[in-house]
This record gives structure tokens, sequence and C-alpha cells, in this order.
């Protein structure tokens, strides 16, 4: 699986997106772009651009993993909104993944919540 990543400035072992590429089935690829911290307009510029060129490495779909995020801004909302526009375009799906409290509100209120994966089921057999 290869793997990308952007530091957050001063904090090199932090890093802010990180991409990776795995097969979720013998048919399909999903590029995982995991994101973390606060993702206000401050954190936008090299980030975004490691975000952008998770999608534009492949053809497959883009899931974006939300579990490391506490704060969301507009300018990110944005990003999604976009991203997930571009993708449609060609075929493809964006997905959020695991989003905290905050931000699946914060994303509620901007109607993506749709974008949202279900939790994964946990089988207690």
């Amino acid at each position: 699986m290869a793997t990308t990543a952007f530091p957050e400035p001063g904090l090199a072992s932090r890093p802010r997106v990180l991409v990776s590429k795995r097969l979720e089935s013998v048919d399909a690829a999903q590029t995982v772009v995991a994101l973390r911290g606060e993702l206000d307009a401050a954190a936008l510029n090299a980030p975004f651009e490691t975000f952008e060129a998770a999608i534009a490495q492949d053809d497959s779909d883009v899931v974006v993993d939300l579990a490391g995020v506490e704060f969301i801004g507009a300018a990110w909302i944005g990003t999604l909104v976009r991203s997930s526009a571009r993708l449609q375009a060609q075929n493809r799906e964006l997905r959020l993944r695991a989003p905290s409290g905050v931000v699946s509100r914060v994303l509620e209120l901007c109607g993506l919540s749709y974008l949202v994966e279900p939790p994964a089921r946990v089988d207690r057999t």
C-alpha cells in the first residue's frame, strides 16, 4: 500500500493528510485520504494539493477518513463539495468515513450527510 503524507508545520511526525491506496475487493480499489486536526482556511494550501493529487492519481473511488478531524471549516466543506462533483462527473464516488460528532453536525447542516458511510457493523455471533 503506497502512502503519501503532508506534515503540519512544525509537527513533522503528525501528518495532516495521509493518502493510501488499498484493494477493497478483487474487482475494486479505493484511495483513502485520512485527514486530521483542525481543517480551517489556514490548513488548506499544501494539504489541499495533496488531497487533489489523491483524487487525480487514478480512477478509483475516494474515501475521506475524518476520524482524526477536530474541526472542519467552510473552505474544506467547499473542497469536499467540489471533489464530490468532480468525481461524479467521472462516474466515481466520494465517501466520508467516521466523522466526529461535531464534524457530523457541520456536514448535516451543509446537506452533505448523504456522503457519510454508515458505521461498520460488528458481528457478535
